[in-house]
Formats: C-alpha cells, sequence, structure tokens
C-alpha cells in the first residue's frame, strides 16, 4: 500500500509538472517572428565561392601558404635556429623574410666519447618569442644531437615553437607487409610527437611532399603538422620555359598520379601515366596512358633513391618519340652517389639524357654533391618556408 502511494505521488508530480510546462508555452505572444537583419561584410564579397562537394569540383589544396594573404599585424617575428647542415637554407629563408626572421645561433660539439655537447645561445633572449628550428635527418647519427634541441628549445619559455623537417627520412617505410616488419616511419611520427609544448601550445611541424599520405595520420595529437609541397616551385620554372606550351607531365607510376596529378589540373598540361609489369621476376615500365611523341615530358615524383626507376621511365619514354626528358624530385636523396647515373641532354634530344632534372634544397648534402652539374637544378625551399614561420 505504501509502495502504491508513493508510485501515484510521483505520477501527480510528473502531471504538474507537464501542466506548467504547457502554460508556459501557451504564454509566449503570438504572432509574426522578428530575425535581425545582418548587413553583409563587403569585403568578403571578394572570397572566391567554396566548391561544393556534390559539384564534382576539385576542393583540395593546390597551393603552399601564401604570406601576402596574412594581415601585417598577424605576421610573426621569428628567431630561425638551424642544424649545421641547413646554414645556407636558414639564411637564404632570412632573406626572404625581410626582416621578420632572424637566425639563432646553437653552439654544436661533442664529448670526447662522441656525445654531443651542445648550447643555445641567447635563451633567456627567446622567451616570449616565436622560435622555430630547420632540422635535416638525411644521417641517422645526426638524429639524436638535434632532437636534443628540439625537445629542449619549447622549453624556454619561448611563445611558440615550429619544426620545419622538409623531408620526412622514413616515409618509404610506412607499411608492415609481413609480421615482424617494423613501421619506421611510425616511429619518427611518435619521436616528433612528443616535442614538449610551448608556452603558445603544441609544437608546430612542417613537412614537404610526406611520400605517403595516411602518414599525416602517424602523429599525434600534440603537434600540428602542416604538409607543403614542392610542386608550385616546378609550375613557376615551368613557366619560364621556352617550350612552356609544349610541356607534358608524366608520372612513374599511378600512386605518383593520384598523389599529384590534380597540382597540375588548372594548368592545362597533357599527361603520361607509366606503371610497373611483372616479367618473371624483372618489373618493367611501361606507358599506361598518354602520348609523349614531340613533347618536353617532365616526370614528377616525390623522391629518388637510386634513380632506376626514373631512368626506365626517361628511356621508355625517349622511345617513344619523346622530345626532351627532365625530372622533378621534392626530395633528391641519392645515396651512394647515385646522382652520376643521370646523364644530360645537351641539345641532341631524349636520347642523350634528361634536358633538366629539377629538385629542392631539402636534402642539403646531394645539393653540395650535385652544385654546377649539368642536368641538375635546385629549386629552393627557402620562400614557403618562410611563409610558413610568418602565420
Amino acid at each position: 500500500m505504501q509502495l502504491a502511494g508513493t508510485r501515484r505521488a510521483s505520477l501527480q508530480g510528473i502531471r504538474a509538472r507537464r501542466e506548467l510546462q504547457v502554460c508556459r508555452v501557451a504564454s509566449i505572444p503570438q504572432g509574426p517572428r522578428q530575425f535581425a537583419t545582418i548587413k553583409p561584410n563587403m569585403a568578403s564579397s571578394t572570397l572566391p565561392k567554396a566548391p561544393s562537394l556534390a559539384s564534382g569540383e576539385d576542393f583540395r589544396v593546390t597551393a603552399n601558404i601564401d604570406v601576402a594573404s596574412t594581415p601585417l599585424q598577424l605576421r610573426k617575428n621569428c628567431v630561425l635556429f638551424y642544424t649545421h647542415d641547413m646554414e645556407d637554407l636558414a639564411k637564404k629563408i632570412a632573406a626572404q623574410a625581410g626582416g621578420n626572421i632572424e637566425l639563432g645561433k646553437i653552439r654544436w660539439k661533442k664529448f670526447a666519447d662522441g656525445f654531443p655537447d651542445l648550447f643555445v645561445e641567447d635563451a633567456l633572449g627567446i622567451r616570449n618569442r616565436h622560435v622555430a628550428f630547420l632540422a635535416s635527418f638525411h644521417n641517422p647519427s645526426v638524429i639524436f644531437e638535434q632532437i636534443s634541441v628540439i625537445y629542449a628549445l619549447p622549453r624556454l619559455f619561448v611563445g611558440s615553437f615550429t619544426l620545419v623537417l622538409p623531408f620526412f627520412p622514413t616515409g618509404t617505410l610506412e607499411r608492415v607487409e609481413t609480421e615482424g616488419d617494423v613501421a619506421t616511419a611510425f616511429t619518427l611520427a611518435r619521436i616528433l610527437s612528443n616535442v614538449p609544448p610551448s608556452r603558445g601550445g603544441p609544437t608546430s611541424l612542417v613537412i614537404f611532399d610526406i611520400h605517403a599520405l595516411q602518414e599525416r595520420f602517424y602523429f599525434g595529437d600534440a603537434v600540428l603538422p602542416l604538409f607543403e609541397s614542392g610542386v608550385p616551385l616546378l609550375l613557376e620554372r615551368l613557366r619560364q620555359l621556352p617550350d612552356k606550351d609544349n610541356i607534358t607531365i608524366a608520372y612513374p607510376d599511378e600512386g605518383a598520379w593520384k598523389r599529384f596529378h590534380y597540382q597540375f589540373k588548372s594548368e592545362g598540361y597533357a599527361e603520361v601515366i607509366c606503371t610497373k609489369v611483372r616479367d618473371g621476376a624483372k618489373r618493367i615500365v611501361q606507358v599506361k596512358e598518354g602520348d609523349p611523341r614531340g613533347r618536353h615530358v617532365v616526370i614528377v615524383d616525390d623522391l629518388v633513391q637510386s634513380g632506376g626507376t626514373l631512368i626506365e621511365c626517361h628511356n621508355v619514354l625517349a622511345n617513344m618519340g619523346a622530345k626532351h626528358v627532365s625530372a622533378f624530385v621534392t626530395h633528391g636523396v641519392f645515396p651512394n652517389f647515385s646522382w652520376m647515373k643521370f646523364k644530360a641532354d645537351s641539345g641532341s634530344g631524349a636520347s642523350d639524357g634528361f634536358r633538366y632534372f629539377w629538385m629542392t634544397d631539402s636534402c642539403p648534402q646531394t645539393v653540395r654533391d650535385i652544385q654546377g652539374k649539368a642536368p641538375f637544378e635546385v629549386l629552393t625551399l627557402a620562400a614557403p618556408i618562410a611563409a610558413a614561420l610568418q602565420i
């Protein structure tokens, strides 16, 4: 009996609350609704209309950061530290920034046992400043000393910290195909994801043309990766060529086409797509789509190591009647001086060799090796890095 009485009291309380709610709704004055009129911002009328996903338009980013679009009052004045292998690039970055980037100094020494003896100069002077470090992990032997500096700088009470690592060197080791394989791309991403935060928040990480796009998801939430590309530098260079109206872009495989073709779409370049076909134990490069006859064909990829695939592509394109063959890679790794395999087109055409071989200065040891040697030409990353450091 007592339980039944409790249930009745509870139901009565619920009904009372519902009646009160109905009364409150009924008490709201009825009539036409009034909405505030929002006047459009005239400055926003200059912004391009965002493409609709349903329209089939390509909405991917096709250009790097443009510092000119950042208001002057929002641009950072940055102190840029660098590893000694990157000194030349660091100086070019500072020159590009028009005084907004100054170079910091680190003393790089070693103890008698070979371990690093490091010192950040003017550590008190960089407090509350925007600070960046330009790294190069081109050799495993130099990574530890740089990681030591990278972990130390954010803890010096700096206002914000940006790590610029133009070449992510373990990017080609991103998959586990057989149980026991170690995906060192994930290992390096985990190391960089644990860089301490600065006073301004997480570390920003700038990388150019990481090998596999899914690797962006290897980084943790403690860093903010910014993925840039060297392709805009190539596009600018192609516009300067005397035969700029006779350019065809070639991709050494379907993966390179998926990765880069949208960046050339707006320029209207013809395309050639190569593929690798197995012939017994060998893999032969063939043209899958496109016609290179009479064209200046530029092979585009993210990096080169031994150069075997690029040379095979060159031979196939030359045999099919290409007038000239050139190549572009963002990262010229070239272990064991493999760049020496690439011969220059001295003017007789594609059969001689490469008309141009463009690369960026993301791998400093290669830049020093190929300086002044045909067919190589370096397109510097100074301008896009300077822009990225000022946002």
